[in-house]
């Protein structure tokens, strides 16, 4: 890989050669930007839950820095059934808007991916992004662009939602035993979407988009007896307002 940079309204942004889509970083009066960071910061009083976050649980679960060279977060569930965290950003910082480049992207492994319930990306504050119990669903409100699993599927899905009207696509990328993936979707700004699994576009979409001021967002729940994991090595999102 080597690192590029370019011009995006007045803004400095660097990237990777390899895919051209994917924003490593910004410097610029007008950019907003969040990166998970190494070591995240705790709160004493609830020391499963990361501070500047906003946590909502059911069951036994915690979340981590990670051990593990090259991971930044260890998120394990219970190991009852719909036992998962959910947890985004304090705030709402991006929306998608004409003439506002986004991106968002994240490197997760899922220990288990046929009977977990994954979800990541950028929603609308919500307590509760998969189905608590009774269901293996999403179950986000109104607007979000997300990646998700489902213990009752076999691969990745994107989501366009808008008013709780969805737009899914697959990503063709099957998950588990611990295999790293790149989920990654990038606005241009103009009118359109863009979609990557692995560093492969795998839908592009310029009507109906979110327009709802959105954060960086995770749900993870066991899909079954036995607990699920998640491990992300970087998750960022970048936007030119």
């Amino acid at each position: 890989m080597a690192i590029q940079t370019k011009s995006v309204r007045n803004a400095l942004v660097w990237y990777d050669d390899r895919y051209t889509n994917r924003w490593l970083g910004a410097i610029g009066s007008n950019v907003v930007a969040w990166e998970m960071p190494v070591g995240l910061p705790r709160d004493d009083q609830s020391p499963y839950n990361p501070t500047r976050w906003i946590s909502t649980t059911a069951g036994t679960n915690t979340i981590l820095s990670s051990t593990t060279s090259g991971d930044r977060l260890l998120i394990t569930t219970g190991g009852t059934e719909y036992n998962g965290v959910n947890i985004q950003t304090v705030g709402s910082a991006f929306k998608i808007a004409a003439g506002k480049p986004c991106y968002f992207g994240v490197r997760l492994a899922v220990g288990d991916g046929d009977v977990g319930d994954y979800l990541l990306g950028l929603c609308e504050v919500d307590t509760a992004l998969l189905a608590v119990s009774g269901a293996h669903a999403v179950a986000v409100t109104d607007d979000g662009l997300y990646f998700y699993q489902l213990s009752t599927e076999s691969v990745f899905k994107f989501n366009n939602e808008l008013a709780g009207t969805i737009t899914s696509t697959s990503t063709g990328v099957t998950t588990g035993d611990s295999i790293y993936h790149d989920f990654e979707f990038y606005y241009d700004g103009v009118s359109t979407l863009t979609a990557y699994a692995d560093g492969t576009a795998v839908v592009a979409i310029a009507t109906g988009l979110a327009d709802q001021a959105l954060t960086p967002s995770i749900n993870v729940r066991a899909g079954a007896s036995g607990a699920e994991t998640c491990a992300i090595q970087w998750m960022r999102a970048i936007q030119i307002v």
